[in-house]
């Protein structure tokens, strides 16, 4: 998203396959570098047959909920505050760029009408331009809403979840290995909030994009073809583009 407000023109031309790879396998990477630890003795584990916990050893606590929650939690809340500022220099721009200010113009006559100079090979560079900057703002709109989107999926994600990860890397420094100094109702109040998040968040996406309400409307109503027909159109939509594309 910040690419996409900072730079709306070449960013679509950066996502490419190769790129979408890397990201995903760091992703597996860094969640294999939590999982796995634990396999290999880093554990404290909670001796009760009636109970399933993680380790709560303190190292391995602090570890695997800074690089599962905390330091994501920062990096996303962080570039969200870059994109917002991004946003409002971009809009600023934008209102704007590609119209000549009144002391750029060649000069008025006495009666208002506006002399003109330029020949007609100018013009048609300046109906170019606009042109291009009509593209660049709508690109540009698309991005803006699209980050105003995130930065209410990534503060429901904090709500949602904070009050757990505080409660897990609080717990082995409270109960030790004992598993029952904490309420019942509050660790599990803590967890569904966080499973809540999954739950809300396509309600947040369909508040914001039309096309997801249609779709959402029609698998209610169960008006399959309509989403077919729309998933055709959408394919046929980026075979066009690719076509046009320049080798």
């Amino acid at each position: 998203r910040y690419l996409g407000i900072t730079r709306p023109l070449t960013y679509p031309v950066r996502q490419n396959g190769k790129c979408m790879a890397k990201m995903i396998l760091c992703v597996w990477l860094l969640s294999a570098s939590i999982t796995i630890p634990p396999l290999f003795g880093w554990a404290q584990n909670v001796n009760d047959e009636k109970v399933c916990l993680i380790s709560q050893d303190f190292g391995y606590t602090i570890y695997s909920t800074a690089v599962a929650f905390y330091i994501p939690m920062s990096v996303m809340l962080f570039m969200y505050y870059q994109i917002y500022k991004a946003a409002k220099r971009s809009a600023a721009k934008h209102k704007f760029a590609g119209f000549p200010r009144p002391e750029e113009m060649e000069g008025i006559s006495m009666n208002g009408v506006v002399k003109l100079h330029k020949e007609s090979e100018e013009c048609a560079n300046f109906s170019r331009l606009l042109k291009h900057d009509k593209k660049n703002i709508s690109i540009f709109k698309r991005e803006q809403k699209a980050a105003t989107t995130l930065g209410i999926i990534v503060g429901a994600f904090t709500v949602c979840w904070l009050p757990f990860f505080l409660l897990s890397t609080a717990r082995p420094f409270i109960c030790g290995t004992a598993c029952s100094c904490i309420p019942l109702w509050v660790e599990r109040t803590f967890l569904w909030l966080g499973y809540a998040n999954s739950l809300i968040n396509p309600f947040i996406y369909a508040f914001f994009n039309r096309d997801l309400r249609t779709t959402y409307r029609n698998l209610l109503q169960c008006r399959y073809r309509n989403i077919n027909r729309k998933l055709s159109a959408a394919g046929m939509h980026e075979a066009l583009k690719l076509a046009e594309k320049p080798e």
